[in-house]
């Protein structure tokens, strides 16, 4: 898809809206890795490991050291 397949109000030529497709990729997105986080034991220990490490990224994370 290219911008010159859109109008003015960000429709097609099948009356969707450039937005509603990003929230179909997004969803889409979303529901693969919700899956990929349930049945990959590395892919979810490897996103604990990022939150753990986004919660404890502020000034004060109770003593915990990152490396």
């Amino acid at each position: 898809m290219q911008i010159k397949d859109f109008d003015t109000y960000g429709i097609d030529k099948f009356g969707i809206h450039w937005m509603q497709y990003l929230s179909m990729t997004l969803i889409s997105l979303l529901i693969f890795l919700i899956g990929l986080y349930k049945a990959v034991p590395s892919f979810h220990n490897l996103v604990l490991s990022l939150l753990f490490k986004l919660q404890c990224s502020g000034f004060d994370c109770n003593g915990v050291k990152i490396n």
